[in-house]
């Protein structure tokens, strides 16, 4: 199976491999726009159920072929054979043509020129179609050299045809077709249609927010663990984590007006009926200083803590170095403070997952070491190792 992933590829690629863990696959190649999963024998993956579960992820999709030559010929004979039944049973088919490039330098302009030479490709096979008696539509890409997720949902090609992936490397080349999208209306609803929305202090964008919980390397079948967001603001990670299946939630943040808010959003999604548990959940929310928990939380009872902190005030553009570097210095008291708060609450060996602020200030990038916490007896964990950062063409920072 192929995966193509979103903007951030460090953060996709270490969603993908925590949901995967022990699960019997295989990672076989890993780029910066894709990653290609082996399913070992006797094991099949489901790319429904876990896209159902991922927030970086735009598609999967099954292989059909590869290390083909980067020929037009060789890719439309694989459309050809991939549409063979969709025209034999339906008598029509939409299709559209996706091109990756898998080189970790300049991709964009490698997939362009790649595009280029297959251009004529979705003509050459449409004309085929409709000479064999298919009404056939030939969907492009109206931006770059991929169809959005968007563009394939609603011209409901994996409904009626298929879209057909194509990941370049050197002169060879993978074709597969997309099995499954990301939930695009669902996210954007989710995102913009909650009625409680925090337009002057930001929110965690769903997707990310998704990704944050799966970091924590729970399986798909296990979301009985217990998880708290001590700075729960509007809700995101909450909300999300009711949507991915979890059952045991707590909130809290010093704000009254956010748990407000929260327990505002969670209604309304249950209201709009996508919560799979329904009302069987157990939340607790409660408005509290995130370094003041012992008196709403037994020692030790919790399995992950996933949260997105006070991030600071927000900035003007303005700020001198000296400034922001109080202001982190300030923020790494809150978290140390926090984090130390937190310790006898969770069960030992319980996952923190944490966004921290990075300030860029011209070309340098000001944040948070990690390191820090060490002292109170967590250990750190990088996003990805080394070697997988290389492979996936990204630099190796101290807090990665």
């Amino acid at each position: 199976h192929f995966f193509i992933l979103g903007t951030n590829p460090v953060l996709s690629t270490a969603e993908i491999i925590a949901l995967l863990d022990g699960r019997q696959f295989t990672v076989t190649e890993m780029y910066k726009q894709a990653l290609i999963v082996d399913a070992l024998p006797g094991h099949t993956l489901d790319p429904k159920a876990l896209m159902a579960r991922l927030g970086g992820t735009i598609k999967i999709g099954t292989v059909l072929a590869e290390g083909l030559p980067l020929s037009a010929d060789e890719l439309e004979q694989q459309i050809l054979k991939g549409l063979s039944d969709r025209v034999t049973n339906i008598g029509n088919a939409t299709f559209g043509i996706s091109v990756y490039s898998l080189e970790s330098d300049k991709p964009a302009s490698r997939a362009a020129t790649l595009a280029g030479k297959f251009r004529n490709v979705g003509m050459s096979v449409k004309r085929k179609l409709q000479a064999a008696g298919c009404a056939a539509r030939w969907v492009k890409a109206q931006i770059g050299t991929a169809l959005t997720s968007a563009a394939v949902g609603k011209n409901k090609m994996l409904e009626d045809g298929a879209e057909f992936v194509v990941l370049t490397k050197g002169d060879t080349m993978i074709v597969g077709r997309t099995d499954v999208i990301q939930p695009f209306e669902e996210f954007s609803l989710v995102d913009y249609g909650r009625p409680a929305r925090d337009m002057i202090q930001g929110m965690l964008p769903p997707k990310l927010a998704r990704i944050m919980i799966n970091l924590i390397h729970v399986s798909r079948e296990a979301t009985d663990v217990s998880l708290l967001d001590p700075f729960c603001g509007s809700g995101t990670v909450l909300t999300e984590a009711l949507l991915m299946g979890f059952k045991d939630l707590y909130g809290s943040d010093k704000n009254p007006e956010a748990v407000f808010a929260t327990q505002k959003n969670i209604d309304w999604i249950k209201e709009k009926g996508l919560v799979p548990n329904g009302d069987a959940s157990h939340i607790a929310l409660f408005a509290a200083d995130a370094r003041n928990l012992s008196q709403q939380i037994k020692p030790h009872s919790l399995d992950a803590i996933v949260t997105e902190p006070f991030l600071g005030a927000n900035r003007t553009g303005h700020e001198k170095r000296g400034e922001l570097q109080k202001r982190l210095g300030e923020l790494s008291k809150l978290y140390y403070d926090s984090l130390a708060a937190w310790r006898p609450l969770l069960k030992p060996g319980a996952p923190v997952v944490m966004a921290m602020p990075v300030y860029i200030i011209g070309n340098e990038k000001h944040g948070i070491s990690a390191k820090e916490f060490e002292k109170l007896g967590f250990c750190t964990e990088a996003l990805l190792p080394g070697p997988i950062l290389s492979r996936l063409g990204i630099p190796e920072t101290k807090n990665h």
